[in-house]
């Protein structure tokens, strides 16, 4: 009995163990389509790569149901943030997605280029 219940009690906390959370969904390239400077996003499991105005910043990333957390890596200005979240969503086809900087009213609308890596 006590070896069944350290069996269930490990099943329960070993999801809960897991460093990131990653919705499969994002992986990929995505570019942006109503925004007057074409940006570019690469979700990687392991990193997101923004390419805006030809600068290429890296930055960890996670995210929940409705918003991504991510952290800048590369490309560091001293005295400026460097953990941001974004509010999220997908279409329900999983080829659109629509960012939003937290309290924002400004939504951008990114599509899918290339499938997951």
């Amino acid at each position: 009995m006590r070896n069944l219940i350290l069996t269930v009690l490990i099943i329960i906390l070993l999801p809960s163990c897991s460093s990131k959370n990653i919705n499969n969904d994002l992986l990929g390239n995505w570019k942006s389509t109503k925004s007057s400077n074409i940006v570019e996003l690469q979700f990687c499991k392991d990193s997101l790569i923004s390419n805006t105005l030809g600068r290429r910043t890296k930055f960890s990333w996670q995210n929940d149901e409705t918003q991504i957390y991510y952290t800048q890596l590369t490309n560091l200005i001293p005295d400026l943030k460097t953990d941001f979240i974004l509010e999220y969503r997908l279409n329900s086809e999983k080829d659109t997605l629509f960012l939003k900087i937290e309290k924002s009213k400004l939504t951008n609308e990114f599509v899918k280029t290339s499938p997951d890596d």
